[in-house]
């Protein structure tokens, strides 16, 4: 008797998404040059699928994915950079309310950058921030979204809003899918950790999608505003 061909056998055979697989829609992402790449980095630092666990995948249009947060409980948002892969010129990170982008502000900011075998050990994670950083702030009960930006594009925000990039960035407006969103997972216990994230920006056009690893905490993602 010949064994049966179960379905996702034969979705396997048809080349068709199953789950945790990259959506047609889906912006690639590309190996980090000569740096960790970005599922290597989910995969042994936070036991996470790159696709499989993604919580803001693109389905149909980068405007229809959620890129806004809302405060999970009392107390501030906790928002820092774990790792940093990208340039050595100074990258900010800051929020803004998702009803006037514009009133952005600034929480934190640094000049480092991590090398491979930081990634390998642990060592010097997360990068160190300069003076007058913060890593909390609180945006009450309203929709936000988080950002980051880099001084070698001066003038330019990357945000957490693919939308928002597409409207605000010429640069990256024709593929404006920069942030790519996680439910934070305890690698020990691999348990997800509530109202905990992780965030893998790209602010160039190589989309290695690892340029600053960011985690935000007492958040929920939000998608409407």
């Amino acid at each position: 008797m010949k064994p049966l061909i179960t379905i996702v056998g034969i979705l396997t055979i048809m080349g068709l998404a199953v789950a945790g697989a990259q959506t047609p829609a889906q912006p690639k992402v590309a190996p980090g040059p000569n740096e960790p790449d970005w599922e290597v980095i989910l995969r042994n630092h936070y036991g996470l699928s790159m696709f499989g666990d993604l919580a803001n995948p693109v389905r149909t249009t980068v405007e229809q994915v959620p890129g806004l947060f809302r405060k999970a409980g009392p107390g501030p948002v906790r928002y820092r950079p774990v790792i940093a892969l990208g340039l050595e010129k100074r990258t900010r990170g800051g929020w803004y309310p998702a009803e006037k982008p514009e009133g952005k502000a600034e929480v934190w900011s640094y000049v480092f950058k991590n090398s491979t075998e930081d990634i390998r050990t642990g060592k010097n994670l997360p990068p160190p921030l300069a003076e007058g950083s913060s890593t909390e702030f609180d945006p009450g009960d309203r929709a936000f979204g988080v950002w980051i930006a880099n001084d070698q594009f001066p003038g330019e925000c990357v945000y957490s809003e693919p939308g928002l990039v597409a409207r605000h960035n010429p640069r990256l407006a024709r593929q404006p899918y920069k942030a790519m969103i996680y439910p934070n997972r305890d690698r020990a216990t691999g348990k997800v950790i509530p109202h905990s994230y992780l965030i893998g920006w790209e602010y160039s056009t190589n989309d290695d999608f690892q340029d600053v690893v960011c985690q935000i905490d007492n958040v929920t993602l939000n998608i409407g505003k």
